[in-house]
């Protein structure tokens, strides 16, 4: 008996033990499922790849449409990606092997630095809206608009911000 091949890549969902057993569906691709509930994974390289050739993430919800969720390579070894599927009681995890010249025309960020500005960017500019639906403007003491709020209107803000998260986490991505 031949022994298993040793796994190529790892994925950690927080809290659960990595998971390395994906079943080939190609020379090039490989899947594995995974229970929902999950907010954010890391894939990890756990052996090198061929030159010119990265690893891209993706997944599924209904087996069909494959969503691109990230990829790594040599030379960045391993990536923690934000998931939206939450509320999901299992997703399908794909991993194809392609080349890094494709992967860049994937248009992947790199660092996520720029996601976390986007993300904070969001966050601010729903604080904003939120804000201004109270604005006033008070011609008689000022020349310019003025925005007068309810004492709790952070704590109104932050309420209602909890209850759409709840509902759905990436709904600042929406608007």
């Amino acid at each position: 008996m031949q022994p298993a091949p040793p796994p190529q890549f790892g994925l950690i969902v927080p809290g659960r033990s990595m998971v390395t057993e994906f079943q080939m569906v190609d020379s090039l691709k490989c899947v594995t499922t995974i229970s929902g509930d999950v907010s954010e994974v890391c894939f990890v390289l756990l052996a090198q790849l061929p030159i010119n050739t990265s690893a891209v993430l993706y997944y599924t919800l209904d087996g069909v449409a494959w969503t691109l969720l990230g990829a790594v390579d040599n030379s960045k070894p391993s990536g923690i990606f934000r998931t939206p599927w939450q509320q999901i009681q299992a997703v399908q995890v794909g991993v194809s092997l392609e080349s890094s010249e494709a992967v860049q025309n994937l248009d992947i960020g790199g660092s996520g630095v720029e996601e976390r500005r986007a993300f904070a960017r969001k966050i601010a500019q729903d604080l904003f809206t939120f804000l201004t639906s109270f604005a006033t403007t008070k011609e008689k003491i000022y020349t310019s608009e003025m925005l007068v709020v309810p004492a709790n209107v952070i704590d109104r803000w932050i309420q209602r911000f909890d209850e759409k998260y709840k509902r759905d986490p990436n709904f600042y991505l929406k608007t």
